[in-house]
């Protein structure tokens, strides 16, 4: 064979031993490549649009904490809408509401339930009810780092009796088992 010869062989047969180790690693590789970008990009869209601002020292809690003090404070300043609609009258108890979820330690399900009175028909009552506790949702969503929140409006099914105001806001935390 002369030197021509193996040198052509050897050209031949370099390109096929690359074209066989592009063809078993390129694709893996490629498909890795594409995971990690397709992951930065839901992190980038992930992030949060509010920044937590803090002008005092806040210790983080644990969910019992939260919970109590959520509550405390739905109870001095509950979250006041207009009457047939779903503005929020007030915003600084939303928050107050949103400082005390962004510090909270653990992982938890967020539960908002709304209800309205018993003015106006049944229907009526329900959808506004559902309408406000979707804004809040989407509210504390922006806001805080809670991934799983739930709303629920049951407008003036599970109402209160009639010497207590029918609308209002609950919200309760539960503790994500690990």
């Amino acid at each position: 064979m002369s030197i021509r010869g193996m040198i052509l062989l050897f050209i031949l047969s370099s390109i096929l031993l690359t074209s066989f180790y592009l063809y078993l690693f390129a694709k893996p590789l490629h498909l890795e490549y594409l995971e990690r970008e397709r992951i930065a990009h839901i992190q980038k869209v992930c992030m949060k649009e509010y920044p937590r601002k803090r002008y005092t020292h806040i210790l983080q809690r644990t969910v019992v904490e939260a919970e109590e003090k959520i509550q405390r404070l739905l109870g001095k300043n509950p979250i006041q809408f207009d009457v047939t609609s779903i503005l929020i009258k007030d915003k600084v108890t939303l928050k107050t509401l949103i400082d005390i979820i962004n510090n909270i330690n653990e992982s938890v399900v967020l539960t908002i339930t709304t209800y309205t009175d018993q003015n106006g028909s049944s229907s009526k009552n329900l959808k506004l009810s559902q309408e406000r506790a979707d804004m809040l949702k989407e509210y504390i969503r922006k806001r805080s780092h809670i991934l799983l929140i739930t709303s629920i409006g049951y407008g003036e099914e599970l109402s209160l009796p009639k010497t207590t105001t029918d609308r209002r806001v609950e919200i309760h935390l539960r503790r994500i088992k690990k």
